[in-house]
């Protein structure tokens, strides 16, 4: 896939209104959920279409190996001048605070839900790959 093939892709999805997964949606903080979950950045989530468009990022491609229902799985990285340097939140199980700041976002296309965004800190990424779960496929 190439970079304008990937970034065409999410912005189909953010004008269907499916990028954002109402689960990451900053929005519905105050509603508790069990597992762990990740949260867009207030900013960000209010500047989705902007922040695609501005191209200020790297995306490094992966296959998901242990989601073969979802093999994309596309690693974005704010670029150091970017406004958006934490993109998300991570919040903890029944939990309507996001205390975890997370350094990457995580675009994945599956079968059910299509393109959608999620954070993911960038430890847990590589943590995946040393783990087998994630291959390494390069930037696009």
């Amino acid at each position: 896939m190439t970079f304008q093939e990937f970034k065409e892709g999410l912005l189909q999805a953010a004008q269907n209104g499916t990028l954002m997964t109402a689960k990451h949606d900053p929005n519905n903080l105050g509603i508790s959920l069990l597992p762990y979950r990740s949260v867009l950045s207030y900013e960000l989530s209010t500047n989705l279409l902007r922040f695609i468009n501005s191209e200020n990022y790297t995306v490094i491609e992966y296959q998901n190996l242990d989601k073969p229902n979802s093999p994309l799985y596309f690693e974005i990285i704010p670029n150091i001048n970017s406004e958006f340097d934490v993109p998300a939140s991570g919040v903890t199980s029944y939990s309507t605070y996001a205390t975890i700041a997370l350094d990457r976002l995580v675009a994945v296309s599956g079968q059910t839900q299509g393109w959608h965004l999620f954070g993911e800190d960038s430890t847990q990424i590589q943590l995946k790959v040393q783990n087998g779960k994630l291959n390494f496929e390069g930037q696009l």
